[in-house]
């Protein structure tokens, strides 16, 4: 058991690096067809940042343990909202844009409801299903890139992008040694995955564990790393907007690109004690809303995110109980 230990942690450093050089790589590379920072940010950095969880869930559902994608999913999605923005508030009190009070907070609730349907319609998420979860995230990926777009690269951007079309010597080495990286980051959460769902599901079966537990704790803890480093990075640099984007980003792409992904490998069964999970989630999620209205306006305290790292202390310890 210890070998296997060893195994998942290598596993899951594996995931943060290879995450980290995916989405470096990918930045670099949309830099130089002249995407936006911004924009760049809102889209390969929020799919980039899900990408560990979307290669756990797919390995997952291809190796037959289907039920730890749904945990996977669930527990990464609590984690990022719970823990995750709780702690980056604990640090920083953290601004609630109108923005992501408006939209993505409300679409993020949208995609719970959305998954939950499906999910108890039939007892599993089907291929079409599968399908419809990823044209919904697709539509979500381009309505922010188009918004982003419409307001114009900011001045700083297009200093950023005029720099780059002055280094054309070296253009051509850096969006090799790009390629390289995004090439290298896919190849490590790969290996990653697999090394953190095989000894995890080892360990679950020695000790007598359900799949569901090992999956919304040790996995969703263990893949949702990029989002817990960036998020408490940013809130250290005061950066609250990175922050918020990250979690709330990160759960719409969970629930409808992590989802869907491994649905279209097989169908994914589902166990109907994740309706608390999920409804939870919808709750906690509109909860974040109400902070904007308690105190400060438009801000979450620092006496918000220790109730929010509370309620996960607590919900952890209650999934493994039930």
């Amino acid at each position: 058991m210890l070998l296997s230990l060893i195994i998942i942690a290598i596993g899951f450093a594996l995931l943060v690096f290879g995450a980290n050089f995916l989405v470096d790589g990918a930045c670099n590379i949309a830099r130089r067809l002249g995407m936006p920072d911004r924009v760049a940010g809102l889209t390969i950095v929020a799919i980039g940042t899900s990408l560990p969880e979307l290669v756990v869930s797919i390995t997952s559902a291809a190796g037959g343990h289907a039920d730890m994608a749904f945990g996977n999913v669930v527990g990464s999605c609590l984690a990022n909202l719970l823990l995750i923005l709780g702690l980056s508030a604990v640090i920083a009190p953290v601004t609630l844009s109108r923005s992501t009070q408006r939209f993505e907070i409300p679409v993020s609730v949208a995609a719970t409801a959305l998954l939950a349907l499906f999910a108890n319609t039939d007892g599993q998420v089907t291929l079409v299903e599968g399908i419809i979860l990823l044209v919904a995230f697709a539509a979500f990926v381009v309505r922010t890139a188009v918004v982003g777009l419409s307001e114009g690269a900011s001045e700083k951007d297009a200093e950023t992008e005029a720099d780059a079309a002055d280094a054309d010597p070296v253009a051509e080495p850096l969006v090799f040694r790009s390629a390289i990286m995004v090439v290298l980051g896919i190849a490590m959460l790969k290996f990653g995955a697999d090394f953190v769902v095989d000894n995890s599901v080892e360990i679950a079966s020695a000790l007598g564990i359900s799949e569901r537990i090992i999956g919304i704790t040790v996995v969703a803890l263990g893949t949702c790393l990029p989002e817990l480093v960036t998020s408490v990075v940013a809130a250290f640099r005061g950066n609250s907007d990175i922050a918020v984007g990250n979690v709330v980003g990160s759960n719409i792409s969970n629930l409808l690109l992590v989802m869907g992904g491994p649905a279209l490998v097989a169908n994914i069964p589902y166990d109907a004690a994740y309706n608390v999970d999920l409804a939870l989630l919808a709750i906690f999620s509109l909860a974040l809303v109400g902070f904007a209205f308690i105190g400060r306006r438009h801000e979450m305290s620092r006496a918000n995110g220790v109730v929010f790292v509370v309620l996960y202390a607590a919900y952890i310890a209650t999934s493994v109980l039930r």
